[in-house]
Order: structure tokens, then sequence, then C-alpha cells
């Protein structure tokens, strides 16, 4: 779980705190940097000789880097061709002790310092709600910046550190704790007081292989992350509950509204549903109408009369030309009838053979079905009388 939020959740911006010790006094120095991609920026830089003024001064959200220097802190430099520094760091009790050391060729720089002095100073921090991610001893950790910085010396709050081909060599103890030496790295300008705050940010994100420390069990980076899980779920679900009042809010007015209209429109629903079937029920009786009548089919009643008379030869002559007719003479009120799908031709002719010509050239439209020829006589003149019935398709 907690490699997963790792991933997800960063440690980009936070605090070094260095304590630093005499006599008769404790010194507070803060350095806030703020980590985006690769480049590390520096925020602010204060100094506190009174631990309640750090802490109102001090944003408690965010995770601390402790360092602890001056008074009950000891450096060595530990040479491991000299058989006595061998002999001394073979007889140390590392579990009584906090250090921080920097592995240089065949000779170690060690801070170091009893655990009960560090330990109180990290229940005063952590009774005050300070969130403490890691702690340092001494200030031999500006070396690794010596990369940066590009000089044989390096004054690294009170110790001078001598360097020789980039590496450190030896250290000397300056005695005037208010010299002061300022360093450019990158565009930001350190001075010796904040430069092993600004190593120990480094050594924070990059972890080089030459600093070593102990590891104290009591700091947990990993619970940091988890507050600031819980935090950003907490403001999460803080805004998703407020925006989903707010659309709850926006949803309640929209179909008030919309309920308010739809009790206006049931209003006039009630009172149209009865016109409405009414009508429903006059269409039904026109289209039953329209289908006893024959003229519900998709074609206007003018095209099969037109389809007729255009091959009507000219020496055939038509007197009737009746499209759905009466079935029964029309009487007053009674219900007309009409016969569907019919049409009833009547005329005369002089010449059969065109009359018949007439009646091959019918039988090839699309639209018949069939038809009939009721009577066919001729009169005194000659004059051949004739009546058929068309019958259309339903279509």
């Amino acid at each position: 779980m907690i490699t997963i939020l790792s991933k997800i959740i960063k440690i980009n911006e936070l605090r070094a705190v260095g304590i630093i010790k005499n006599e008769n006094e404790e010194f507070y120095y803060v350095l806030t940097v703020k980590k985006k991609g690769t480049k590390l920026n520096i925020v602010s830089m204060a100094s506190f000789t009174e631990f309640e003024d750090l802490k109102k001064n001090t944003d408690q959200n965010l995770p601390l880097l402790l360092l602890f220097d001056g008074k009950g802190v000891l450096n060595k430099a530990i040479d491991f061709n000299n058989e006595a520094d061998v002999s001394w760091y073979k007889n140390i009790d590392l579990n009584s002790i906090y250090y921080t050391s920097l592995k240089s060729l065949n000779t170690d720089f060690i801070s170091f310092s009893r655990k009960n002095i560090i330990n109180d100073t990290i229940t005063k921090f952590q009774k005050n709600n300070f969130q403490i991610i890691d702690v340092y001893l001494g200030s031999f950790i500006s070396a690794i910046l010596i990369n940066s910085i590009k000089k044989e010396t390096i004054l690294s709050n009170d110790l001078l550190l001598e360097f020789e081909n980039d590496t450190l060599d030896n250290f000397v103890k300056q005695t005037d704790s208010a010299k002061k030496e300022n360093y450019l790295i990158g565009k930001e300008t350190i001075t010796n007081t904040y430069l092993p705050l600004y190593a120990t940010v480094i050594d924070f994100f990059i972890k080089p292989k030459e600093i070593s420390k102990t590891k104290i069990e009591t700091l947990n980076t990993d619970e940091v992350i988890y507050k600031k899980a819980f935090k950003y779920l907490g403001i999460s679900m803080l805004i998703g509950f407020l925006a989903s009042l707010l659309i709850s809010f926006i949803l309640i007015q929209y179909y008030t509204s919309k309920n308010a209209t739809l009790n206006i429109q049931n209003i006039y629903t009630d009172k149209n549903y009865q016109k409405i079937l009414e009508l429903e029920k006059q269409k039904e009786n026109k289209q039953k109408i329209l289908l006893e009548s024959g003229f519900s089919s998709s074609k206007f009643l003018s095209f099969y009369s037109y389809e007729i008379i255009k091959i009507v030869p000219h020496d055939v002559s038509l007197t009737v030309l009746d499209i759905t007719p009466l079935t029964k003479e029309a009487k007053t009120n009674q219900k007309l009838s009409f016969e569907a799908n019919m049409i009833t031709v009547k005329g005369e002719t002089y010449n059969e053979s065109s009359f018949n010509t007439w009646m091959e050239s019918l039988k090839k439209m699309n639209w018949l079905e069939n038809f009939e020829i009721i009577s066919l006589k001729k009169d005194k003149k000659n004059k051949s009388q004739f009546e058929v019935k068309i019958t259309i398709k339903n279509v």
C-alpha cells in the first residue's frame, strides 16, 4: 500500500532545521525548500534563539529534517590505515549513539552524539506536532556539495573542510563562530550556517552512497505519506460532498420547476384526453370510409383517368368514365355505398378492331388487376356500343 501511495504522493516540500548548541544557549536555523522536477528551490531561510519563536513562526504541516551540531556532537576522522583509529572504531558501541558519517577514500569522517541528548530534542519537537522524518549530525555532510562549489576548502557551520581532488581530506574546527562565508550553488546563495542544512535535503532526495547514518526506528517517513494521503482524501471527500450537495440543490430546483410545469400540463391533458379520443375515433371512421370508397389508393384518381384516356384510339369515343361508382342509386338520408377499386367505362366505336387494340393495351397496365366487357352490341347505324368494368389492384 505504501509503495503505491509513495508513487502518487511525494514529499516535494520540507524544512531542514539546524539545532546548534553552545555552552549556554541554543540556536535554531530553518531552511525551507521546494522540489520541482529535478530542481531544488530555496523558499526561505530564518533563524531563532527560542524554541517558542520557532514553533510560532514555522508551519508544522511540513515534514522536518533535523541537524544537530555544536555542544554534545563530536567530530572525528577515522583513518583505516591507522591502527589506533581502527581499534577505536571497533570498540565504539554504535547502539548507544546516533551518528552521520562521510566515507572518503581510506578515511571516514564521523559526527556522533549520545542517544539521550538527541532523543530529548526529538521528543520536544514531536510533542509540539512537528513531523520529523530524519535526523543528521555534524557538518561533514556539506562535503557532498563540493562538485557544485568547486573550492579547496568549505566552511560548513564552524568546521573548515579541506579537499584534495574534490575529496574530503581533513577538517579544522574554527574558533571564530562569527565568521561567515557565502557559497553560490546554481542560482542560490547559501551561507556556511545553512550549507549543511542544504546538504541534508540533497541527501534526503538523492541518497548519495558516501553518506551513512543511524536509522532511527521511531521516525517513519511512511507516516507522513499516510497523513498527506488522509489529508488529500479528506479534502477530496469534502469537495465531493459539497459538489454533490450543490448538484442536488440544482437538480431539486430544476425538477421542482419541471414538476410545476408538468402539473399545469396535466390539468390541460385531462381536458384534452377526451378530445384526443374523439379525434382518434373520427380518424378511424374517415379511414374506414376511404377504404370502402377506394380513395385510399396511393395514386390520385386522376391518374387512372389519364392512363385510360391516353391510350384510347382516335376512332373510339368514351361516353362514361366512372371511378369507384355507386353500387346503388343515391337516396336522401341513406349512406352512400361505393364499389371500391372499380372503374366503369362506356363508349362507342365504328371500328371493333380499334376497340380490341385498346383492350390489349389496357391489359398491359401494371395497376390493372382485371377487366370485364359487360356488353358489346351494334345499333342500326352499325355503331358498336360497349361497357367495360376495370378492377384496380390494391396498392
